[in-house]
């Protein structure tokens, strides 16, 4: 499916990021605005499509959507663009606005310490994204960019295809949680907060996430 893109007149391919779990990733141009292409992978298209019933492109631009209309959180959310091509059942590939910075990972190794505004930005973007019925961000220290603007740290968020585990669980005892209330919905969102603070304190790395 990858090789038979057809991509709109509009759209400038630049060069080629590399392969990710779900998707290959491009920079690429829309009427001179910097972007990144994510061509999804067929296996993994196949089986949003199968298991979840979902089109993974549209679902995931859905939910950036719906993350990058909230106003108090917009600036920490990568601007979407389109999904393409758009007369189909299934999409494959996303447009999104190309966010630049340093994993989040990188940048706390790098200072030996996570610098107090970026968790407070987490904070504020689970909470908002929360209140909002928005689950599952998928905010690992290895899937958060942040940079710095005018001398403050910004995180971003560009990743949105994971599927709620609320909607899917992983096994009966997990979805007996949600059902009870024990575990509430944004349970793995609040978990990964608390592994960047984490983290931030420890004197030496440890692990991958």
């Amino acid at each position: 499916m990858e090789s038979k893109i057809n991509l709109p007149n509009d759209i400038e391919i630049a060069e080629y990021i590399g392969r990710g779990g779900r998707a290959h990733a491009y920079n690429a141009y829309v009427d001179s605005e910097p972007v990144i292409i994510k061509i999804y992978h067929e296996e993994v298209a196949q089986k949003y499509a199968h298991k979840y019933q979902v089109d993974i492109a549209k679902y995931e631009y859905g939910r950036n959507v719906a993350l990058y209309e909230l106003p108090k959180i917009k600036r920490y959310i990568a601007k979407p663009y389109r999904v393409f091509p758009q007369d189909g059942e299934f999409t494959h590939c996303m447009v999104q606005e190309r966010v630049t910075g340093q994993i989040l990972k990188q940048v706390i190794v790098e200072l030996g310490c996570l610098p107090s505004e970026i968790l407070e930005s987490g904070y504020e973007i689970v909470r908002e994204a929360e209140a909002n019925g928005i689950h599952d961000l998928d905010i690992s220290v290895g899937n958060v960019l942040v940079n710095k603007a005018s001398g403050k740290w910004i995180p971003k968020l560009y990743d949105f295809n994971i599927m709620p585990q609320y909607l899917f669980p992983p096994n009966p005892i997990v979805g007996l949680a949600f059902k009870l209330g024990i575990r509430k919905k944004s349970f793995r969102d609040y978990r990964s907060l608390r592994n960047w603070d984490r983290r931030g304190k420890q004197k030496k790395w440890i692990g991958r996430n």
